[in-house]
């Protein structure tokens, strides 16, 4: 990937950005350069945190809570502060606020956050499903990924591109690298036209063909797929649920998904800004994977 990366951002500033002067006059023409780099700077940056965190598991959560204590941690926390019925959670003064972080969010979510403090000790008093393959707690939601031979917090595929698998705690960072991606493809389409039948573009005529097929190509199929993975996250489901759902394979029940697409949206980047969701950060998930099995 970052060596067709490399080869884009060297024909951008060895052939188009010399034309971009001429054709779109220096203000515009370093804004252009600027959208362009920011661009690249948003596809790298996902990429590189959706191969670096893990997706999240039973073991890492276990792992983690031993580690850092967070079994006396979540125990001695303070509880989110929602707004359930009129009124706050666990609280009967009718004048407390709540958090601004969950202003605006359905009863559901909230009910849902009210589980965010328990942790696998707990799910183990009276969840007894185990995996199958690894013979460990299964929490719901919980899929066996074949590949990395471990459970995995709502699983949705093991990307190739980024060597991992995407669960809850890093589908956002896939989800941006994936629009980024499609962005960056189609932004280089428009840049390659602008400098159309110029005589650098003749010059560099073997490059710029190969940049021209490969970024159709590139756009036309992650169009499709940016609408396929996009509208799994703004329904609430993951890949596999929605083919267990819609096949009757290893179905459930239970439909786990918030009826607002802002809501499902909120699960997986933790925020409910849309300029936020497109930023890059590094904001902790607002579930820690267990939630659903209480």
């Amino acid at each position: 990937m970052y060596v067709l990366l490399s080869v884009h951002i060297y024909a951008f500033f060895s052939v188009i950005a010399r034309v971009l002067k001429r054709r779109l006059g220096v203000f515009f023409g370093l804004v252009w350069i600027a959208i362009g780099m920011s661009i690249v700077y948003n596809l790298v940056f996902n990429h590189f945190w959706s191969m670096i965190i893990k997706p999240g598991s039973p073991r890492d959560l276990e792992e983690n809570e031993q580690l850092r204590k967070e079994v006396k941690n979540r125990e001695s926390r303070k509880a989110a502060r929602v707004k359930v019925d009129g009124k706050i959670a666990g609280s009967h003064d009718l004048n407390e606020s709540e958090d601004d972080r969950f202003e605006g969010l359905q009863k559901d979510v909230k009910r849902l956050m009210k589980y965010r403090t328990k942790t696998m000790g707990n799910l183990r008093g009276f969840w007894n499903l185990k995996c199958q393959h690894c013979n460990e707690l299964k929490p719901a939601r919980t899929h066996h990924c074949s590949i990395s031979e471990a459970c995995v917090f709502q699983m949705s595929h093991y990307c190739l591109f980024t060597n991992n698998c995407v669960g809850l705690e890093n589908q956002r960072y896939f989800l941006l690298f994936i629009l980024y991606s499609f962005i960056g493809s189609t932004y280089m389409l428009i840049s390659i036209i602008c400098i159309w039948k110029h005589h650098i573009y003749v010059l560099n005529q073997a490059l710029m063909n190969f940049l021209v097929c490969f970024d159709s190509l590139l756009s036309f199929c992650l169009l499709f797929y940016n609408i396929w993975c996009w509208f799994l996250a703004g329904s609430g489901l993951t890949t596999v649920e929605f083919m267990g759902r819609n096949t009757g394979y290893k179905s459930n029940h239970y439909d786990f998904a918030f009826t607002r697409v802002r809501d499902n949206l909120f699960k997986v980047f933790g925020t409910k800004s849309f300029f936020a969701m497109l930023s890059p950060s590094l904001r902790y998930n607002p579930f820690n994977g267990i939630e659903w099995s209480f």
